[in-house]
Order: structure tokens, then C-alpha cells, then sequence
């Protein structure tokens, strides 16, 4: 029986930046995986507050193949992550995407939902399958209406490229007009029409 593809939620809010629905957006990723037809071939696990010095031993402790972080993000492309005291301390892109290289092992995709990202993505996607970011501020309704539609098309099997789509897809379906924010970026030499996943189940198996 092949190992559950654990997805990592890594979220910050730090002091002094726009309060964001966080809750609801993992709320909706795990309803949308709950009710999908490949839900055991998923495992979420939960990173709350999280600080510049949690980082590797997240990913140490928990070897995702998924790492989805919910948070802010500056118009350097800087991922804003907490200090103890809880406040804003961006993150250099190099120190990140190095992160990324080092502990690539199990990792298959990034999804950043957070602004401005997609320079963060793009470092990312030197190691990294396939990464998502931000082109520009998005609103938090179209954050969790994007990550809903995106891992319950995974949780159908659905490759990267079409799960993707779809997030984008949901959108516009909900009314919203930044459809065209996320940004999927892929690793020279991957297609990401080929990148599932989770296997689709067989019958034929116990």
C-alpha cells in the first residue's frame, strides 16, 4: 500500500498585517479532500504562526509532498513569516529557495498563496516540479475559493496542470475577477500534465 501524500499547511499572520481567513481556508481544503474520491491518499497536517526558525523542521519532521503556505507576502517577493514576539520578518527568496533544494527529496509541489509570490516561486521552481504563486495581491475570497478547487481536483486525481486550471477555473465561477493571479511555474524538463499526485484507486486492489 503506497504512503499517504502529506500535505504541510504552513500559515503566518504576523502583527500589523490584514487580518486573513486562515481557518476558513484550511476548513475548505479539508472538506474538499474529505469529500473526494481519493481522500485516503492524502494526509494534512497543520503549521500554525509559523516562524523563520520552524521552517526546516517542519519539513524535517513532517516530509510533505505538498507545502502550501497561507500568508503575506511584499512587493519584493518576500514571504513574510513571524519573529517571537509575533511580528512581520520577511524571508530573502535565496534563503527559501535554498530551503527547497536542500529538502527536495519528497517534495513535489509548492503552492504560496500569499502576495506577490510568484518571484518566490519561480526560485523555488529551479528544484521544485511544480510551484504556484501570486503575480500580484489577492484577495483572501479568491485564496480559498483557488485552494478549494485545487486539492479537491487532486483528491480526483487530477494532474497539477488541470488541478491548476480548475483552481483558477473556481475563481470566476465564484464571481471573483482575479482568475489570472496564480501563476504555475515548472522545473526545466517537467510537464506538469504529468504530475499527479495521488494514484487513482484500483479496484482490482484490497
Amino acid at each position: 500500500m503506497s504512503r499517504a501524500a502529506t500535505i504541510l499547511f504552513l500559515s503566518a499572520n504576523p502583527s500589523g498585517t490584514t487580518r486573513l481567513a486562515l481557518d476558513h481556508e484550511v476548513r475548505e481544503i479539508e472538506q474538499r479532500l474529505r469529500a473526494s474520491e481519493l481522500r485516503g491518499a492524502f494526509r494534512l497536517e497543520q503549521a500554525w504562526a509559523t516562524r523563520a526558525s520552524d521552517l526546516q523542521e517542519c519539513l524535517l519532521r513532517h516530509r510533505p509532498t505538498i507545502v502550501h503556505f497561507s500568508g503575506h507576502g511584499n512587493s519584493s517577493g518576500e514571504l513574510l513569516l513571524e519573529d517571537e514576539a509575533g511580528r512581520a520578518v520577511p524571508v530573502q527568496t535565496s534563503a527559501i529557495a535554498t530551503l527547497f533544494r536542500v529538502l527536495r527529496r519528497d517534495i513535489r509541489c509548492v503552492l504560496l498563496n500569499a502576495c506577490f509570490s510568484e518571484t518566490q516561486a519561480r526560485a523555488i521552481a529551479e528544484h521544485i516540479e511544480c510551484v504556484i504563486g501570486m503575480t500580484i495581491a489577492v484577495d483572501d475570497r479568491s485564496a480559498i475559493a483557488f485552494a478549494g478547487a485545487f486539492y479537491q481536483a487532486l483528491g480526483y486525481g487530477e494532474d497539477v496542470k488541470s488541478a491548476f486550471e480548475l483552481g483558477c477555473n473556481q475563481i470566476g465561477l465564484t464571481g471573483l475577477a482575479q482568475s489570472d493571479v496564480p501563476r504555475l511555474v515548472v522545473r526545466d524538463g517537467v510537464r506538469s500534465e504529468d504530475v499527479r499526485l495521488a494514484a487513482p484507486h484500483d479496484p482490482g486492489r484490497p
